[in-house]
C-alpha cells in the first residue's frame, strides 16, 4: 500500500480488509462531482488514526494541487487519493469497469484538474487499445492523454498541435471546449508519443 507504508502491518487484518472494502464502496457509490463524504469516512475510520491521517492528507492535496478554477470545484473530499508518484491526487480505488462485447477493454483515465477517473469503454485493435466511439469530447481527449484542460485548451487553439481536431456548433455555449471533439484514431496515436512532453509535471 504505497500511499501510506505504515498500514502495511494491518494488510492482513481481516478489521482492516473491511473498513478498506467500507471506504471503496463509499468512493464507488459518490462519484458525483463535488461529492464531500468526510462524516461517513471519518466515522469509518475513528478507530484507524493511520487511516484518518491519510483522509486529512487526501483533502489537503484536493485544496493545494493545480488545475482549472472552474473544474477543480468538482472535486471530491474524504476519499482516499494516492500521496505520491504519477498518481499523485487521483483517488486510490478505481471505479469499477464493465466490459461489454462492443468494449471488452474499458479504462480508467485521469481527468486532472478535478482529481478524478474517468471511464473511456474501448477495445484493443492490432494490439493497441483505442476507445469505441470514433469521436471524443474534450473531456476524454484530456484524459486519453493525460493533460489538464489548460494545456490542451492551448495545444488545440493557440497552437493547432492536436490532431483530428473537429469543430461543432452545439447548443452549449457555457464553454469553448462543448464544441471540441476529435477524431480517435489520429487523437490516439498523438496522446500516446506527446503526453509526456507536453504536460508539467
Amino acid at each position: 500500500m504505497s500511499s501510506d507504508a505504515r498500514l502495511t502491518p494491518f494488510a492482513f487484518s481481516p478489521k482492516f480488509n473491511r473498513v478498506m472494502e467500507a471506504l471503496a464502496e463509499l468512493d464507488r457509490s459518490n462519484r458525483r462531482a463535488g461529492a464531500d463524504v468526510r462524516i461517513e469516512a471519518y466515522r469509518l475510520t475513528e478507530d484507524w488514526p493511520h487511516l484518518r491521517h491519510w483522509l486529512e492528507n487526501s483533502d489537503r492535496l484536493v485544496d493545494e494541487l493545480p488545475g482549472s478554477r472552474r473544474l477543480r470545484v468538482r472535486r471530491r473530499r474524504g476519499i482516499l487519493r494516492h500521496m505520491d508518484g504519477p498518481e499523485r491526487g487521483l483517488p486510490f480505488f478505481e471505479p469499477l469497469m464493465y466490459p461489454t462485447s462492443s468494449a471488452p477493454e474499458p479504462r480508467a483515465k485521469p481527468l486532472k484538474d478535478e482529481l478524478e477517473y474517468l471511464v473511456i469503454p474501448g477495445r484493443n485493435d492490432a494490439g493497441r487499445w483505442r476507445p469505441v466511439k470514433d469521436e471524443l469530447t474534450f473531456d476524454e481527449a484530456r484524459a486519453i492523454a493525460m493533460m489538464k484542460a489548460g494545456t490542451l485548451y492551448r495545444l488545440t487553439w493557440r497552437e493547432g498541435a492536436v490532431p483530428g481536431c473537429i469543430r461543432r456548433r452545439l447548443d452549449d455555449k457555457r464553454s469553448h471546449t462543448a464544441e471540441l471533439r476529435f477524431d480517435t484514431e489520429e487523437l490516439v496515436g498523438w496522446a500516446v508519443v506527446s503526453k509526456t512532453f507536453f504536460e508539467k509535471k
